[in-house]
């Protein structure tokens, strides 16, 4: 066959390939894709660039093809003069080949035969011209795929989205979420498509903009300052004073500030004053310290950007007040923590107080489009004022990608549809970088900022890397009641776009697409008694509709009820008491199953299953039984201990999500002792039903004063979704614990495999945190376990060994690695396999010091 119709071959190829599955297998060739586009000028026109690296270890040679597609139709947009700087020598466009129909839209490609180095890039270049009947949210696809000469399999493909705004005669502005008073902001908006325009601004402390304040001016900013007493809501938009030759333009969507009054005297457990990012003013944070009777002290901070007033003098009995001053000049986005540290003359600590800058980025409104499938959802976030503290949610976020990554942070408030309502806030992390987003919808979305127990923030969080196929993002989240007597939280995990549920073969909205059969989510250890109750929550993704079927099971199988759902695009849902409300009200043990029936949408689900007397949350997340195929699950973390200060227990239940029976055959291995395995009777579980196990290790094992891992193996592959809760018990018979899913060799990691990432880990006055590693497959590994800490570039390292089937723990980990005494918060720690044929999987669990409350941080 002539080499131009193979290569048109493959062309026709690709665009099938565009249809862009939602799952895809490891490539031969790592590649990234990233994309960037100019403004549009005067003839609507802009020039746009995709770069590829090889971010491998090797060399990426074969056919490659690189191109651009627009998701619209030729009268809303062109793309021309499609070129490339690699040598690829066959470039065409869809106005050269148009495919009948249009249904593929307008695309431009090149092919060719080349070589990619390790570390090399390339770029590809092309003109985007606007059409007639252009949307205002541009829709670009940039893409990159490498197929083998000889068989045409292939190599590798990259793809990553840009979402152009086009210019009209309406604005998009951007406004802080939050300022401290007597400091100046600044609210920013987007051109006009009419060149040199000039601005209208209204500011008002009235939504409805009733007796606004008005001024103009031909920039894209203006900045505000007020100094107030109480925290009072501004709000702003803006229009141009004409466009397209008429004076009646449209105000922009409006935006808000709120515009704190000056902190009141913060508990010496801990404070956070938020300012916006880019500001240079200093700000002052009073901290109260507690004293029985007079006593001579100093203080001091850890961190240059914070300072303290008085620095020593006597504090009187009841105590008495020092300021902090923090400068948040040159400080990064996100809460930047240090320690303020008070001494009594006899060396005694008087406070040892977490104060943390926030500094956050300007939000928009607005909703969402279609993700990439690299962008990560976070299906719950929250901040609710009460009266006895705050529920709110931090979040952290890492960069380990070698370049700088800008993200979109967009929260979609609950039961609204996610792409015509939401806030959205851009920010940008440096290589290697992981920032903290403390109550992240309050300090970064202004939900629950003014303080009014009304005033209150519910939904989900799409992290989307812009323009950027980067695997390399990782995020966490941990949602808490933060009470006067410490916390109460849950992990909740971020869900890759990719991993979400669907019918759909493509999540690009191209017709005629063939569907893959019913997915099926499976949550398990959910409960409704005396003792538990469950919430469920359920989240849309794509921007589609969704709808399905909810179906509750007990442990035996038996279908106890059977719902129906129907969600909005984009939409996040939780149901309070679940069970309850759909007409189960006692089930001790059960499972919920969830399909999505629609031939749109793509769902994830939780549940958080809350003690009826703590109310500690268990975040229980769910598995695609149908995808799991193993025939070895490690639990690790497994316990029965009583130390007196805590006890901690577990229970397992093992969900067979096959189609015949599973006989398990389980072993015990005990920390730092494989050698002392224990086994257990034989388990059979028929298909569709659940073995409960309460107190798994004296129950099977006898084991008693000890904790480790608990390997469950059968004869062939099986679909089993085993999970455990370790727990402490209170003096009130409540409970507080962690949910620890099982782990299947082929999850772990092994010798020249990307590393393991734990987030979220701290240690301080208020949580300390373990951190555990275990083998999974049988062979013996030697691991590294890296510390990076937030402001520092010194990284300490800790290897060891680990023995077949070894389960090991390190309390304390960042205190043993760095000295006692040093706090250390939003710390991160990478573990990689650097020697044997082992394979590794690891977590963290961050402990709160006064409640013993333990979160599980499984590493991604």
């Amino acid at each position: 066959m002539p080499t131009v119709m193979v290569r048109t071959s493959r062309l026709l190829l690709l665009l099938l390939l565009l249809l862009l599955p939602v799952l895809s297998a490891e490539a031969a060739c790592n590649l990234q894709i990233s994309m960037s586009c100019g403004a549009f000028g005067g003839g609507k026109t802009t020039a746009c660039t995709t770069t590829t690296i090889n971010a491998g270890n090797a060399s990426c040679s074969g056919e490659y093809i690189a191109g651009a597609f627009g998701g619209a139709a030729a009268t809303e947009l062109q793309i021309k003069n499609f070129r490339t700087d690699l040598g690829l020598d066959l470039c065409f466009g869809s106005g050269d080949f148009p495919v009948e129909g249009g249904g593929a839209g307008v695309f431009g490609f090149c092919s060719g035969e080349a070589t990619l180095p390790p570390g090399g890039s390339f770029r590809a270049n092309f003109d985007v011209t606007l059409g007639a009947s252009t949307p205002a949210i541009l829709p670009l696809i940039g893409v990159t795929g490498v197929y083998d000469l000889q068989t045409g399999d292939e190599l590798a493909f990259v793809y990553t989205f840009n979402d152009t705004v086009v210019p009209t005669c309406t604005p998009s502005l951007a406004a802080p979420p939050v300022a401290p008073s007597g400091s100046d902001y600044t609210v920013t908006w987007t051109a006009v498509s009419e060149a040199n325009a000039t601005y209208e601004v209204q500011e008002s402390t009235n939504a409805d903009f009733t007796n606004p304040t008005t001024s103009t001016t031909s920039s894209l900013s203006k900045t505000f300052r007020h100094d107030q007493g109480t925290t009072a809501t501004y709000y702003y938009r803006v229009r141009a004073t004409s466009c397209g030759g008429s004076s009646l333009t449209t105000f922009s969507q409006s935006a808000s500030t709120i515009v704190q009054a000056p902190l009141p005297p913060q508990s010496s457990k801990g404070a956070d004053a938020i300012v916006p990012f880019g500001s240079t003013t200093p700000v002052r944070i009073p901290i109260h310290i507690d004293a029985a009777q007079d006593v001579a002290f100093t203080a001091a901070t850890d961190k240059p950007y914070l300072t303290v007033t008085p620095s020593s003098g006597t504090i009187p009995a009841g105590g008495a007040t020092v300021t902090v001053t923090a400068n948040p000049s040159a400080l990064p986005p996100g809460a930047n923590t240090g320690t303020l540290n008070v001494t009594a003359a006899g060396g005694a600590s008087l406070a040892k107080t977490p104060v943390s800058v926030s500094l956050v980025t300007p939000v928009t409104p607005g909703g969402k489009s279609l993700p990439p499938g690299n962008a990560l959802i976070i299906p719950v976030v929250t901040h609710v004022n009460g009266a006895a503290g705050p529920f709110q949610s931090d979040v952290r976020l890492t960069n380990a990608s070698a370049a700088d990554i800008k993200y979109d942070l967009t929260f979609t408030p609950s039961g609204s549809d996610g792409t015509k309502v939401g806030r959205k806030t851009q920010l940008t992390v440096a290589p290697g970088q992981s920032i903290a987003l403390n109550d992240i919808v309050k300090d970064f979305f202004g939900f629950g900022a003014t303080g009014d127990p009304n005033d209150s923030g519910f939904g989900s969080l799409e992290i989307r890397p812009a323009n950027n196929s980067s695997p390399l993002t990782y995020a966490s989240s941990r949602t808490y009641a933060n009470t006067l007597s410490g916390t109460f939280g849950q992990f909740i995990a971020a869900v890759p776009f990719n991993r979400f549920a669907t019918n759909a073969s493509s999540l690009v909205p191209l017709p005629g697409l063939p569907t893959s059969g019913p997915p099926i989510l499976s949550l398990q250890q959910i409960a409704q008694s005396p003792k538990f109750r469950t919430n469920l929550g359920l989240v849309e993704g794509s921007g589609t509709p969704a709808s399905g079927t909810i179906r509750v099971y007990d442990d035996l199988g038996n279908l106890l009820k059977s719902v129906g759902y129907s969600l909005q695009p984009g939409e996040h849902r939780q149901i309070n008491q679940f069970l309850a409300v759909n007409g189960v009200p006692l089930l001790e043990d059960g499972r919920i199953e969830i399909t999505i029936d629609s031939p749109t949408g793509a769902i994830t689900a939780y549940a958080s299953v809350l003690d009826q007397i703590t109310t500690d949350p268990l975040a229980v997340m769910p598995v695609q039984a149908s995808s799991v195929s193993s025939s070895r699950y490690v639990l690790p973390g497994m316990a029965d201990l009583n130390n007196g200060a805590a006890n901690f227990h577990s229970d397992i239940r093992i969900f067979n999500g096959g189609t015949t029976s599973a006989t398990v055959n389980l072993t015990y291995y005990p920390q730092g002792q494989p050698q002392a395995a224990r086994t257990a009777t034989p388990i059979t579980i028929p298909a569709g039903q659940i073995k409960a196990v309460d107190n798994v290790l004296p129950t099977l094992f006898n084991a008693s004063a000890t904790g480790g891992s608990i390997v469950l193996t059968t004869s062939g592959n099986t679909s089993l979704v085993a999970t455990g809760r370790t727990y402490s018990i209170g003096a009130n018979n409540g409970t507080f614990g962690q949910f620890i899913p099982a782990v299947t060799p082929a999850e772990g990691i092994a010798l020249g495999d990307r590393s393991l990432q734990i987030l979220q880990l701290e240690q301080s006055r208020s949580f300390r945190s373990n951190v555990g590693l275990a083998e999974l497959s049988g062979n013996p590994a030697r691991v590294r376990l890296i510390l990076t800490l937030p402001d520092s570039k010194v990284s300490p390292v800790l290897e060891t060994d680990l023995a077949p089937n070894a389960f090991v723990q390190f309390n304390s980990l960042i205190a043993s690695m760095l000295g006692p005494g040093t706090d250390t918060y939003n710390a991160r720690v990478s573990v990689e396999v650097i020697g044997g044929t082992g394979r590794v999987t690891a977590y963290g669990s961050v402990i709160d010091g006064e409640t013993q409350d333990p979160t599980y941080v499984p590493a991604q």
